[in-house]
């Protein structure tokens, strides 16, 4: 008997010594990660330490403890630390994956199609063996679509000097398929209807592209710096390449306290890079490094980091915030049917998303538009900068996985959320949004024909130039 108590007696102080173990493993790793993710001032972090430490110090001497009572409570309040801690752990664990995705998505997604006729019986790529596919555009990314397309079936390909030349020759039936990019499918949706309707896709191949390292980086909560927002016209993928219909630059200077907002029209026609002229909308074709060119061109400013964003991203950002309030300057309805009353409005994310991208229905067409989406941007600031909101970053951060992409560097992004919680800055947000007249000019992505453009107002681009230098001295 005596010897069953004391077999007994050593299960539960092996229990004990293992719950011990585990205790003091979670302790040192949870706080390992709160010293490297560095999000919560040291101070609180060195204070929150020693209680802890404390507290298990009391927690081992009742573990080992002769009085089975003690024990037990021990036993009972180290398990209880031990799953808060896996817990918080976890937490910590998302943020750092969803904040590694967010800052090294430098890469882009391209989409190419093999298009014939709609009319035509080709429904499969197998069914172009040994028939000619249209090309226009020789370069290394059209070299790793043809390995890829040559894989699935046997390909003859023409080359032409322009997508319109390749276009004229399928829509004349003496060429079977052309190799169109998904941007340039929607340029043609969007210019004609007609012909975009007589065409159709049987296959596509995706191909990753590696963008350059295009930031100025800077510490965030000490110097002045800009920002390039670009949202593209589409769900899904972030890093798919896409026309940007919406180019923001926010310029922020965290010792004056002073945020401005600068909204460019997507039609402005500008120099997309050192060769090419086009609509900005159009730059985001060809990379982000073509819009962050032609804004800083514009503008005379070095952008320092950009964030990417699609209409996935404002849903899920309104709603996590719990809606945002704008004053609207006009009632009217939007082609998806929602009417928005004179006066203000709070919006939920699907509501948030139709205000922004109307244009049809707003005085001034998209410089309507243009004003509606720096006040939707500057209801996200505010709402995104108050303490309810900075309290569950995480869980916001968590919410746009996969919806948007940044170059900044994640310490600066904990650093800046740091400094919030610990002196809640009071922000002063300016909005500015640039004008033009109307024209039609000769694109580099549409080549054969005029089509509208805003040409850049003079003393519009002055002005804003002068308010950016202002903000940022």
């Amino acid at each position: 008997m005596e010897n069953i108590h004391n077999n007994k007696k050593k299960k539960k102080r092996i229990v004990s010594k293992v719950i011990t173990i585990v205790l003091l493993i979670t302790f040192l790793i949870l706080f390992g990660m709160l010293l490297y993710l560095n999000v919560i001032p040291i101070l609180y972090t060195f204070i929150i330490f020693l209680l802890a430490l404390v507290f298990i110090f009391f927690l081992v001497l009742f573990n080992f403890s002769k009085r089975k009572g003690f024990r037990l409570i021990g036993n009972f309040f180290s398990l209880i630390f031990i799953i808060i801690s896996i817990i918080i752990m976890i937490y910590l664990y998302n943020t750092l994956g969803f904040l590694y995705k967010a800052t090294n998505g430098h890469y882009m997604l391209k989409n190419y199609n093999v298009v014939v006729l709609s009319d035509s019986n080709y429904e499969d790529i197998k069914d172009l063996d040994n028939k000619k596919i249209g090309i226009y555009n020789v370069d290394d990314n059209i070299k790793d679509v043809q390995k890829k397309l040559n894989k699935k079936a046997s390909l003859q390909y023409q080359t032409f000097e322009s997508r319109e030349e390749a276009l004229t020759k399928l829509l004349n039936n003496t060429l079977e398929a052309i190799l169109l990019e998904n941007s340039e499918l929607s340029l043609i949706e969007e210019n004609d209807q007609e012909t975009f309707n007589k065409l159709k896709t049987i296959a596509q191949i995706e191909i990753t592209i590696d963008i350059s390292n295009i930031k100025n980086a800077i510490d965030i909560n000490k110097e002045p710096f800009n920002i390039f927002i670009t949202g593209i016209d589409t769900y899904g993928d972030i890093n798919a390449v896409s026309r940007s219909d919406v180019n923001i630059l926010v310029s922020v200077n965290p010792k004056k306290e002073k945020i401005l907002i600068t909204w460019i029209p997507r039609d402005y026609y500008l120099d997309i890079n050192k060769s090419m002229k086009d609509k900005l909308t159009h730059a985001g074709m060809y990379g982000i490094e073509n819009s962050i060119y032609a804004v800083s061109q514009l503008l005379n400013v070095k952008i320092n980091y950009y964030v990417k964003v699609n209409f996935t991203s404002v849903v899920k950002v309104v709603d996590l915030l719990g809606g945002i309030t704008v004053y609207n300057d006009e009632t009217f309805t939007t082609n998806d049917n929602f009417t928005f009353r004179k006066g203000n409005l709070t919006l939920n994310g699907e509501e948030a998303l139709s205000f922004v991208r109307d244009r049809k229905h707003v005085t001034g067409g998209d410089l309507g538009r243009g004003k509606n989406q720096t006040k939707v941007i500057k209801a996200l600031i505010n709402e995104a900068l108050s303490k309810k909101n900075l309290k569950n970053y995480n869980k916001l951060l968590n919410t746009l996985d996969g919806t948007f992409v940044t170059n900044m560097e994640q310490s600066n992004i904990f650093n800046f959320v740091k400094r919030e919680l610990i002196k809640r800055r009071n922000w002063q947000i300016e909005t500015n949004i640039l004008t033009g007249t109307d024209g039609r000019e000769y694109t580099y992505s549409i080549s054969n024909q005029t089509v509208y453009v805003m040409l850049p107002d003079e003393e519009s681009v002055n002005n804003a130039q002068n308010k950016i230098k202002e903000i940022l001295s």
